[in-house]
């Protein structure tokens, strides 16, 4: 589990997670495996109660507020701004974590919503196709500028071996074999075997001093290859002259093409975060549309008919604030550097709007109902940061990582810390799987390879590869690629429990004695902020 400040590796008297409603089955199992650690994340609760883990964990509703009206307005005002108050003026961190439609089939607003996805399916494959050639040309561009800025630094350290390799290949062998100039080529000579030395002996040259006899030079003595036919000398002579040309030209331009390339690149890249901009808003109706029929098995069909455009919104938000001790007492912290406990409120509105009766196809001027359920509790950091915080970086992360598949950016810490871990210990894939399959004492398939490689590419381990291959990776790699949901904390327990609370050995993660944070929280919520809520909107009754 992950920690801050100094507090120690776990709560060694048992996680804290208390609510103000009634557990039953098996919200009341999960929650008491959460307590004693044997459920550590959500993946361990996902399968033990499902995507909608929330509200059989929260229990029983503290309060249930409903208001029915003629017309929308009032009803989805009062759920949509359920955490507008704890936010502005109870300094609570409000997080969306759930927004789910869904429309009665067969209804003229479930077609237009189907059209509305067809629409952004439509916007979407427009635009990755305008990814798709941005990533060519960004491609292409990053390859010219690898090899330019190569040549930019040859020619910046005066690496003659590079510059000529570049001269004999790129301008001088150009059109070599044609018959526009590229017959006097010296990769021809060499080839049709007429100077079969002429560029080994042009890579030899310093100077055109080098082809000439003793008495034409200064000091006397014969150049490297004044012994040479003088038709070769000559060929050399005129090739060495075109390549000092070429070098004054080719560096006076080489900095600003490179220059000019990355300006292109730079342009490039931008265009693609706008292209990826553009694209977010349609994959988001695409995610909110998609998920219209997952509601449908959750909720009774008592107000639908054939054609009748009936709609019904669910909005989920997690309040929280930090919490510490102090004093003997549970306050409010600064800050979350200083937590060792935060209050949850966790609210579930619904928002049911029927088709007016003469006019079934429009849900516009018909009968609406707005309910808001309010779940407080009080948790330890280790069941926030697991559990409530996991959940809400989950909601946030749908539509990154569809956006990541429309994309192509696969970016996962799993991925990066395998790769990493094998590059340390300097092993291939299949040396890691032989390494593997001694480590698990059988035979690994081939084909683990394939998925290794689709690990550090981006895809979740626990997707592609059975448990005990992943905890075997673990113990070869020593990472922390598997999730072990079923492992209990190193919790005190029994008599020893007993007697270190007796003694005062307590964490900083245990609530003291004779305090009572859950009462201090649904009191504070009953005077400040559920009887303000309600007289906003000018309901006046007392339950």
């Amino acid at each position: 589990m992950s920690h801050g400040g100094d507090h120690p590796e776990t709560c060694k008297f048992g996680h804290v997670f208390e609510t103000d409603g009634d557990l039953s089955s098996p919200g009341k199992d999960v929650v008491e495996k959460i307590r004693r650690g044997e459920i550590q994340g959500l993946r361990g609760v996902r399968e033990e109660l499902g995507d909608d883990f929330l509200k059989p964990l929260m229990g029983d509703n503290w309060k249930k507020l409903k208001v029915s009206a003629s017309s929308q307005g009032t009803p989805f005002a009062v759920v949509l701004t359920a955490a507008d108050n704890l936010d502005e003026n109870k300094d609570y961190s409000v997080e969306r974590t759930e927004e789910g439609i869904y429309v009665a089939p067969q209804s003229q607003l479930h077609d237009e919503f189907m059209q509305r996805k067809q629409q952004a399916e439509s916007k979407v494959k427009e635009n990755m196709r305008n990814i798709s050639e941005l990533m060519k040309q960004k491609h292409m561009l990053e390859h010219d500028i690898r090899k330019l800025r190569s040549r930019a630094e040859a020619m910046s350290e005066k690496d003659e071996a590079v510059l000529k390799g570049d001269f004999v290949e790129l301008v001088d062998g150009a059109n070599a074999g044609s018959q526009q100039g590229g017959e006097a080529a010296m990769k021809t000579l060499v080839e049709r075997n007429i100077y079969p030395t002429i560029v080994s002996d042009f890579y030899e040259m310093d100077s055109l001093d080098d082809l000439k006899p003793a008495e034409d030079r200064e000091d006397d003595k014969d150049g490297v290859l004044a012994d040479r036919p003088n038709n070769e000398k000559a060929i050399l002579k005129k090739k060495y002259s075109m390549y000092e040309k070429w070098k004054d030209l080719y560096g006076s331009e080489v900095n600003r093409k490179l220059e000019d390339l990355k300006g292109q690149l730079k342009s490039i890249e931008r265009s693609i975060g706008e292209t990826k901009e553009w694209l977010e808003p349609y994959v988001k109706d695409m995610v909110q549309i998609n998920k219209m029929g997952d509601l449908q098995s959750d909720y009774t069909n008592y107000y639908e008919w054939k054609g009748n455009s009936s709609m019904e919104r669910n909005l989920e938000f997690i309040c929280y604030k930090p919490l510490k001790k102090e004093h003997g007492d549970i306050v409010v912290a600064d800050s979350e550097d200083e937590a060792t406990h935060y209050r949850i409120i966790y609210i579930h509105g619904v928002h049911v709007n029927m088709a007016s009766p003469g006019n079934p196809q429009s849900p516009a001027e018909g009968p609406s109902s707005g309910v808001v359920m309010w779940h407080p509790a009080i948790v330890c950091k280790h069941v926030f940061e697991n559990f409530f915080k996991a959940k809400i970086e989950k909601y946030q992360d749908q539509t990154d990582e569809l956006m990541k598949d429309y994309t192509g950016d696969f970016e996962t810490e799993y991925g990066e810390e395998l790769k990493e871990a094998r590059k340390d210990e300097d092993m291939s894939v299949r040396k890691l799987r032989e390494a593997l399959s001694k480590e698990l004492d059988e035979d690994i398939p081939l084909e683990t390879s394939s998925k290794i490689r689709r690990i550090e590419d981006g895809l979740d381990p626990v997707d592609i590869l059975q448990e005990d291959y992943i905890k075997g990776l673990d113990e070869v790699l020593e990472t922390s690629l598997h999730e072990d949901n079923d492992k209990g904390e190193d919790m005190y327990g029994g008599f020893e429990k007993k007697l270190r609370k007796f003694t005062g050995q307590t964490d900083p993660f245990v609530i003291p004695p004779g305090t009572d944070p859950l009462g201090d929280l649904t009191h504070d919520m009953w005077f400040n902020y559920y009887w303000n809520f309600k007289l906003g909107f000018g309901l006046y009754t007392m339950n």
